[in-house]
């Protein structure tokens, strides 16, 4: 079952009593935490056209009413919150584990809404001034990546910088560019892929180019310290890509670059954590047998790189 077909089955229970205009409310509202009083003004506009605010807020307060959401804080997150548990317990599937849907190929547009969703209620949580909307405050405040080499990371580059700006945990975990796992990874991806990979692919420099767009952002950036990279030398089982309470997973198969293969979107807020906790801990595993290493601007980091696991 949809986000919108669960919203209009609901909105339509005799318990709730919904009018036809509150149930059109109900269904402007996002699955994915974040969403202002404000943004789910405009999305009621976009879809249902214009709308005087106090006439909004108060179907507001009567939706609250009706779905008993009372008492102290924000009440729109409180709704969500509410909306977001009954839809994973509403059906058969892996819901409850946190598995929101499953990807052909790495979403790009779903890590950069999850990255913004994230870099939006950290800086709204550092300004005061703005904390007078129904907006929560994000819980899960890291960005994580855990690749042979991520291809996709100089799109990001922006936004990680923008995430070390905001105070967000950044932790990147890539392979050393000169282990034996990285060469085997190589020779897999040569051999099998299902489409030809460029003539001058290697590993070993793909990390390297994944470094040297850290060094940019290192450089760029005055909040450092914010920034975490570690090189593992052991085999991982997948990729891990992680922007706030979303995180998407693939695995690392024969014949493909784990982008391009099918991604699961998780929600970490998932009532069951047998699949999020299972996943995160993996990461955590490779985490603690890494050795951190930082491409700094003044260093001569290159040769640091060749022996980091020699000794």
């Amino acid at each position: 079952m949809s986000w919108t077909v669960f919203l209009q089955t609901l909105g339509e229970r005799q318990e709730h009593a919904l009018t036809p205009h509150e149930l059109e409310v109900i269904l402007c509202l996002n699955e994915e935490p974040g969403q202002s009083k404000q943004q789910l003004l405009e999305a009621y506009q976009r879809r249902q056209g214009p709308i005087e605010e106090e006439a909004f807020t108060q179907r507001l307060r009567t939706i609250y009413r009706k779905f008993n959401v009372s008492g102290r804080g924000y009440k729109l997150p409180q709704l969500q919150r509410y909306l977001v548990q009954q839809y994973q317990q509403s059906g058969p599937g892996l819901s409850r584990f946190g598995l929101s849907r499953i990807h052909a190929a790495f979403p790009t547009d779903t890590f950069t809404a999850a990255l913004e969703r994230l870099l939006h209620n950290q800086e709204q949580a550092m300004d005061d001034d703005h904390k007078v909307d129904d907006s929560p405050v994000e819980t899960h405040k890291e960005v994580a990546i855990l690749q042979t080499f991520a291809p996709n990371l100089e799109h990001y580059r922006a936004h990680l910088s923008r995430c070390l700006q905001a105070g967000v945990r950044v932790r990147i975990l890539l392979a050393w560019p000169y282990s034996l796992a990285a060469g085997l990874r190589e020779e897999v991806l040569k051999r099998y892929a299902a489409e030809p990979l460029a003539e001058d692919f290697a590993i070993q420099s793909s990390v390297i180019a994944n470094l040297e767009t850290l060094e940019a952002t290192i450089r760029a950036s005055h909040h450092r310290a914010n920034l975490e990279i570690r090189l593992y030398d052991t085999l991982p089982s997948l990729s891990l890509y992680r922007a706030g309470s979303t995180l998407l997973a693939a695995p690392f198969l024969h014949g493909a670059l784990a982008i391009h293969t099918f991604q699961l979107e998780l929600d970490l807020r998932a009532s069951d954590a047998l699949l999020t906790g299972t996943l995160l801990n993996d990461f955590e595993r490779m985490w603690t047998v890494a050795r951190p290493f930082l491409p700094a601007p003044d260093r001569n980091w290159r040769n640091e790189l060749k022996i980091l696991f020699t000794n």
